[in-house]
């Protein structure tokens, strides 16, 4: 009867070593399973961080080439009015021939010529202008730039 008892006390304990041990083996599983899990979910979250910057990054380029197109398109309408009119200007006002030299105190009061002398006067002060202004645009964010580095850095 002793020996029974005994054997059936092994019995449990070696029952209950083996539930302790599934149990401890079913833990681990969760924990590495929850460990991939996290590492999914951070992966994603890193992933859809990324793409939010880009889309914020891209439709900021995107409307800052848009704003740029715009405002340089007049600036390009000058420039070729500066360049067409310079080159017809010689062709009919002042022509490269030696009738051209006697006929162009002549021509020169005409009214094409007028017109095309103011054209080609105004748009080189427009062009200037624009290059100061690009000038002063990007010295602007240069300083913009510079201000915000200043900022972030500890000063000691």
């Amino acid at each position: 009867m002793r020996k029974t008892r005994v054997v059936k006390k092994n019995e449990q304990h070696n029952d209950s070593d083996k539930i302790e041990t599934e149990i401890a083996n079913e833990i681990e599983e969760i924990n590495e399973l929850n460990d991939i899990e996290l590492h999914k979910i951070s992966k994603g979250i890193l992933i859809e961080n990324i793409y939010n910057l880009f889309i914020r990054v891209f439709t900021f380029l995107l409307k800052t080439l848009l704003i740029t197109l715009k405002v340089s398109a007049i600036y390009l309408l000058w420039i070729c009015l500066h360049y067409f009119s310079a080159h017809l200007y010689v062709k009919y006002c002042v022509p490269n021939t030696v009738f051209g030299f006697f006929m162009s105190p002549f021509m020169i009061s005409t009214p094409h010529c007028q017109g095309l002398r103011w054209i080609v006067y105004n748009a080189a002060g427009i062009i200037n202008n624009m290059w100061i202004n690009i000038g002063a645009w990007i010295y602007s964010i240069i300083w913009i730039f510079k201000s915000d580095i200043n900022v972030e850095s500890p000063t000691m």
